[in-house]
């Protein structure tokens, strides 16, 4: 009989935690708030390295500051020139001289005295498909502005650049020259071209197809791997 009054008494108590743990649940669900951290690339800290570069009635480019006044630029924007005009991101005006212009890599080399605020490292390798860059330049109208995106495409020999790499950025005409940054702020390459899109937009009144170009589209770069080659090369000389 005494086992019979335990097992009674066991089986209340049990009962009794089983009404208070259905009495202990909340009425109303539970929100658990999960929160995403999204990790992104510090902004570029060179900004102030980019150099508009100027020619007197020929149009404009753009240059990075390397340090100790030299300036690297696309070789077509200074078009055979023996010296050039530059301005600062700070907005003061100077001169260059160009030192070499190396035509198959449209990279050229210039040296001021325009006390320029900041400079730049290169990089020196070949960036990948898919990293994230930041170009920066004097599109068109437009001074001293950057544009983002990634790289297209990688390294390769497209006329008439010995070795470009494609970007998705939006370029435009002036931007050359100008330094395509990784996300640290050092220069991974830098631009030469943009290769714009053809599409038909009518016909003439003899039945020819009339073409409109885009003043964008995808951005072309030397990769920095190929300009340290070349400024390793040319001070050997």
């Amino acid at each position: 009989m005494r086992f019979y009054r335990y097992f009674g008494v066991a089986v209340v108590a049990l009962a009794i935690l089983l009404v208070g743990g259905v009495y202990a649940m909340p009425s109303q669900p539970t929100y658990v708030t999960v929160t995403n951290t999204i990790i992104q690339a510090p902004p570029t800290t060179s900004e102030d390295s980019v150099v508009k570069v100027e020619r007197e009635d020929e149009g404009h480019g753009s240059g990075v500051h390397l340090g100790d006044g030299l300036i690297i630029t696309a070789a077509h924007v200074t078009k055979g020139a023996g010296k050039v005009a530059i301005k600062s991101a700070s907005g003061e005006s100077g001169a260059a001289t160009v030192l070499w212009a190396n035509t198959d890599y449209d990279i050229a080399l210039l040296r001021t005295d325009l006390k320029i605020a900041g400079a730049s490292k290169l990089d020196c390798r070949t960036a990948v498909l898919g990293e994230q860059v930041q170009s920066s330049g004097n599109p068109s109208q437009l001074e001293f502005v950057s544009s983002f995106g990634r790289i297209a495409g990688g390294a390769r020999e497209l006329k008439p650049w010995k070795t470009v790499l494609i970007t998705d950025v939006t370029m435009v005409m002036g931007q050359s020259g100008g330094p395509l940054f990784e996300a640290d702020g050092r220069v991974i390459g830098i631009n030469v071209g943009v290769m714009p899109i053809t599409s038909k937009v009518g016909e003439d009144d003899k039945g020819n197809d009339i073409f409109a170009t885009s003043i964008t589209g995808y951005g072309t770069a030397v990769p920095s791997s190929a300009v340290c080659l070349l400024l390793a090369k040319e001070s050997a000389q």
